[in-house]
């Protein structure tokens, strides 16, 4: 049995998808029965509980073989660091309790450096957190950067013809689409390593926003042209996209990020996987 959570979500229903395609039993983790009813008809169990909420989570951990953990964005929190502090500390505290085996958790690119990341700082201590567990052996999937962060802005490239860029628009990035990351996490489950792993994930070939913008261009039937965003307009572009002030600044700091290349795989003993799904498909999907 393996416990999926955000299944209301791309990633987690990417794993569950997966698991139940390879008729493997799962136990999906949602916050209301309602949101667990379309698993339940495929045949998953439904444990309901929230990833803040320890004892509830060491609940619904009993007995699983491994778990798919996750901190689930919150663009509007206004102190982001401290939520995902508090999720961190109930999940550590739910897989010791529950003695769970195996955990795989979604980290980022970038996850190696403690600072400079913007968000992903977050995922550096989650690694450092779950990696200390005695009881599980714990796989870090460290995914690049989502390729549908790009189609948010479908929208704007349709009405506009523009595609906005928080760095530069011809630096071509490591890029992994949602599916993938689910479908990795899932055969991760399948194949518990001996001690700690890091996977560091990413498609076939590294993509630009320029690459994006010809691909948008392509399915609209219009121009599209990647343009990059002032540094002065950053935070007032992220505001008025629905982020908070305090999500705003550590984007911006995650863009300089990838910017300045400090948002790169580590390497080393890390396992290096790719996705077969291209930027052309997920853009395509999303027009």
């Amino acid at each position: 049995m393996y416990l999926i959570a955000g299944v209301s979500g791309k990633t987690g229903a990417a794993a569950a998808t997966a698991l139940l395609e390879k008729r493997q039993p799962i136990r999906v983790l949602v916050r209301s029965e309602d949101k667990g009813l379309p698993w339940r008809e495929k045949g998953a169990e439904v444990a309901v509980a929230s990833l803040d909420d320890a004892a509830a989570l060491t609940r619904a951990l009993q007995g699983v073989e491994g778990a798919y953990l996750l901190v689930p964005p919150d663009f509007a929190a206004t102190d982001f660091m401290a939520r995902g502090r508090h999720l961190l500390g109930a999940m550590t505290e739910a897989l010791a309790s529950a003695r769970v085996p195996h955990a795989v958790f979604l980290s980022s690119i970038g996850a190696q450096h403690e600072k400079g990341t913007g968000p992903v700082a977050l995922l550096h201590e989650g690694e450092i957190r779950l990696g200390s567990l005695r009881a599980s052996r714990v796989t870090f999937v460290r995914a690049a950067y989502f390729m549908e962060n790009i189609g948010s802005l479908v929208s704007v490239a349709r009405a506009q013809g523009v595609l906005p860029c928080l760095f530069e628009p011809n630096r071509r990035i490591a890029m992994i689409a949602t599916a993938d990351i689910g479908r990795t996490a899932a055969q991760a489950l399948l194949e518990p390593p001996a001690h700690k792993e890091i996977i560091e994930l990413e498609a076939l070939q590294e993509s630009s926003y320029a690459d994006a913008a010809r691909i948008l261009a392509k399915h609209l039937g219009r121009p599209v042209e990647a343009v990059r965003v002032p540094n002065e307009g950053v935070i007032p572009t992220l505001l008025q996209s629905g982020l908070s002030e305090n999500m705003a600044g550590l984007f911006k700091e995650m863009a300089h990020g990838l910017d300045t290349g400090l948002m790169r795989f580590q390497g080393g003993d890390s396992r290096h996987v790719r996705g077969p799904t291209t930027l052309e498909s997920v853009l395509g999907k999303l027009v």
